[in-house]
């Protein structure tokens, strides 16, 4: 074999390699994280004493005594909240002052995603609520 056909061997070999590195771990690195459905303790551990927000456009304080405060765009309303048949429920005044409004509570990644009947409500993270 010539010098020059073993160049060429050897750069075909290092792309090839290279390309199903790609085709193979590029993906796996950048897989959706998993989702975890929580159950109603896991809602009430998640979310009592914490504060769940998105960052910019609304946050909730949940209080271990069933507390809610919330701020949506600007504005601060009261409610309740609980945790049963594995979903969380907002009692907001608002809407009704008996019936509650009730979310699947999905874990994606580092986010808790609140959802009805499978689409996707609120999106935010957990903090430690600051003390009062």
């Amino acid at each position: 074999m010539t010098a020059g056909a073993e160049r060429w061997l050897h750069r075909f070999s290092r792309v090839l390699c290279a390309h199903f590195l790609c085709l193979t771990l590029v993906p796996l690195a950048c897989a959706a994280p998993p989702e975890t459905k929580l159950t109603t303790a896991q809602i009430r551990s998640s979310l009592g004493g914490h504060h769940v927000t998105d960052g910019r456009h609304w946050g909730h304080d949940y209080f271990l005594d069933g507390r809610l405060e919330r701020s949506e765009n600007g504005r601060t309303r009261t409610g309740r909240w609980s945790a049963q048949d594995n979903q969380l429920c907002l009692l907001l005044p608002e809407v009704s002052k008996v019936s509650p409004v009730c979310f699947d509570v999905v874990r994606v990644g580092v986010q808790l995603q609140y959802r009805d009947a499978g689409s996707v409500v609120y999106v935010g993270t957990v903090r430690k609520s600051p003390p009062r």
